[in-house]
């Protein structure tokens, strides 16, 4: 099956998410992304502080941890975030290649995984953490915020005991060439 833009939906859940699919680039093949979203914090250590409790936690009768925890959430779900994701970085690696096909086509055979690290504030804002590993297929600090900024205002921060918290989120973006 040929297509612009194919998505497989590989797992999801509170923890992590991850989509994969081809991108069609003009004048490259086998261009691969997989994208997973991973909650960093607010973590169970945290609702276990936030009750008092250095232990753990207070365990109910089903053996769970007294607190509430929800962790921060795009609008529409992960899968839709990270869908998002893959369309967007296909409209980057296709303005790269225009702009720089030499450069790409030296690329091939390349693999590597970009880690851009940013906050959900309380506040449903996004504070770009860090980046790494991204120089390589022109992934930087300004293609970041700017993914991260074209879904910014689609956030639910982070709950605990129905308090909204700051919560760390990480984004991977595996590029194979």
């Amino acid at each position: 099956m040929h297509c612009a833009l194919c998505i497989d939906v590989k797992a999801q859940d509170d923890a992590e998410s991850i989509v994969s699919g081809d991108i069609e680039v003009e004048g490259l093949d086998n261009f691969w992304v997989e994208s997973r979203l991973v909650t960093l914090t607010p973590s169970a250590s945290l609702v276990s502080l936030r009750q008092g409790d250095n232990s753990g936690g207070a365990k109910g009768q089903d053996g769970n941890i007294g607190a509430s925890l929800k962790p921060a959430r795009p609008a529409g779900g992960n899968i839709a975030f990270l869908t998002h994701v893959q369309k967007y970085m296909s409209k980057v690696f296709n303005i790269l290649f225009e702009k720089y096909p030499e450069e790409m086509l030296g690329r091939m055979g390349m693999h590597t995984e970009v880690h851009i690290e940013f906050t959900v504030t309380k506040d449903a804002e996004i504070q770009l953490d860090s980046i790494s590993n991204g120089a390589i297929f022109g992934i930087d600090v300004v293609v970041a915020e700017k993914l991260l900024e074209s879904y910014k205002k689609r956030w639910t921060p982070a709950r605990v005991n129905g308090e909204a918290v700051d919560s760390r989120m990480e984004l991977v973006i595996d590029v194979s060439i």
